[in-house]
């Protein structure tokens, strides 16, 4: 849900409503409309309910063309409108996709586990040993289906699709939509600055240690300094999208194999800038699934498609590109780091997979327990994967204390004691992420800043922070201070207000 955006008192007549759809849907038939045309409540004599657009669902273009009338559109043999506040729970609850949510969360589960696994530390002749413990071609082979983040980053472009679809309804300025957003997505990373910024400057006395340290809290960071910038270009790609579907899916494609084309001549240190086009391109077909773009794409057609993809993965395979989709002790280079088209066409297939599933569990409602375990995750993805690595790094160092049974040298023995290491880092992650729940309602105490200058200016300073910390690590330079200045911006010293409880009304016998 939008946060800082503002009641609106201006009620746009159907034609300004229009004005931010795409062509084919800036004038409805008058046909799908009930009484010739007419903008009122159907069925209801009384005044039409004005509420707050921020929390209007709308996802679907005939949604944004009524939302800012205060109506919302049933689909049906005729259509018919009903005040928002008639059926406000219940278009909430159609609107939200629970799969969606669903691929997030399990995305994200298994980035935490393969994290957890792929590094086997041992203490040898009392010297402690890192090695990668993933390898062979049959893993090769697995990590291309192990490889879940372009699944991150197209639910999150399904899920800004509707944050853009409501800011556009409340018709508030670009800070009401980036400034809360960002902020949300910045809290978790100030915490983990403040937190483990301190403890890498304490192992100082170990350079070698204290370096290893700041990179691999860094670690996980590339992610989010990406997907800041996704956020913040999520206005105009879903606008771009509205006008023309493919051009910024074929422009980013085209833009990433470019990249490739200059980095395998030789010069490559242009690989970088796919860190953009890529997970740019995998947050834009999230845009195409919230769209329904493939909606009348049969399934026989999205096979052909998954085919036509892992057709050209082997070509591509068999060309310049590496055969793993991310780092292995027999194959240091990878596809994922920095990413290359393979990953965009790695998306493509996943995205027509997803798509077939989708239509077939798309309506699917959890029973209450899962959606509360659901609903508790989602909102707490980004304090969950920025805290996993070092999580998993003090147990880590715990468990030296006593290595032959945490820490077996038995390849062997090590593996079947992996269950047992991912349910104890899994424990401890729950706490940590059950501490870090006091810094996010304490944020949540002040206002987000909307002023769309102060939330440009915050967001970019936050994403040129957090790419350095990525880069450079977790170490004592300007970047932690420069986070703290975006997320600074990004805020307010407003307290948000408290609602007032009423008393309740008397009944005289």
């Amino acid at each position: 849900m939008l946060e800082g955006g503002d009641e609106s008192d201006h009620h746009p007549d159907e034609r300004e409503c229009a004005d931010d759809l795409p062509e084919p849907h800036r004038s409805l038939p008058r046909t799908h409309r009930p009484n010739g045309g007419a903008l009122r409540n159907h069925g209801d004599a009384s005044p039409v309910v004005r509420t707050a657009a921020t929390i209007l669902p709308c996802a679907t273009d005939r949604r944004i063309l009524f939302a800012r009338r205060g109506l919302t559109w049933r689909s049906g043999p005729e259509g018919t409108y009903r005040s928002v506040a008639a059926e406000r729970s219940s278009t909430e609850t159609a609107e939200r996709r629970w799969s969606v949510d669903l691929l997030r969360v399990g995305s994200l589960a298994v980035v935490v586990v393969v994290h957890w696994i792929s590094v086997r530390v041992t203490l040898v002749d009392g010297s402690v040993r890192g090695a990668a413990a993933l390898h062979g071609k049959p893993i090769w082979m697995l990590t291309w289906l192990l490889q879940v983040m372009p699944l991150f980053f197209l639910a999150g472009g399904f899920a800004n699709t509707l944050l853009v679809d409501r800011w556009r309804c409340a018709g508030t300025g670009f800070g009401a939509y980036l400034g809360p957003r960002a902020r949300r997505l910045v809290a978790p990373a100030v915490l983990l600055v403040a937190v483990l910024g301190p403890v890498v400057r304490m192992l100082s006395g170990n350079i070698e240690l204290a370096r290893t340290a700041a990179h691999l809290i860094g670690s996980p960071l590339w992610f989010l300094a990406v997907y800041l910038v996704a956020v913040a270009l999520a206005p105009l790609a879903v606008r771009i999208h509205d006008h023309a579907a493919w051009i910024a899916p074929v422009g980013l494609l085209g833009c990433s194999l470019l990249v490739d084309g200059v980095r395998f001549s030789g010069l490559s240190f242009v690989a970088g800038w796919n860190l953009l086009f890529v997970w740019v391109f995998c947050h834009q077909l999230g845009i195409l699934h919230a769209r329904g773009t493939f909606r009348a794409v049969s399934d026989g057609l999205l096979l052909i498609l998954v085919a036509l993809g892992v057709g050209i993965l082997i070509a591509m395979v068999a060309g310049p590109y590496p055969g793993s989709m991310f780092g292995l002790a027999d194959a240091p280079v990878s596809n994922l780091s920095p990413p290359t088209s393979a990953v965009s066409v790695l998306a493509t297939l996943q995205f027509a997979v997803f798509t077939i599933i989708d239509r077939r569990i798309g309506e699917w409602r959890p029973v209450e327990r899962m959606r509360l375990l659901i609903s508790y995750l989602t909102t707490r993805l980004m304090t969950i994967y920025l805290w996993h690595v070092p999580v998993i790094a003090v147990l880590t160092a715990a468990a030296l204390l006593a290595p032959d049974p945490l820490l077996p040298a038995d390849p062997l023995t090590w593996w079947l004691t992996r269950p047992a290491w991912i349910i104890l880092g899994g424990i401890i992650l729950f706490g940590v992420v059950r501490l870090a729940l006091g810094w996010d309602l304490f944020c949540a105490r002040y206002l987000p800043r909307t002023s769309s200058a102060a939330a440009l200016a915050g967001t970019l300073l936050a994403i040129g922070a957090i790419y350095f910390l990525w880069r450079d690590g977790l170490s004592p330079t300007l970047s932690p201070l420069l986070l703290l200045a975006g997320a600074a911006l990004l805020t307010t010293t407003h307290r948000v207000p408290t609602p007032t409880p009423t008393r309740p009304h008397r009944i005289e016998h």
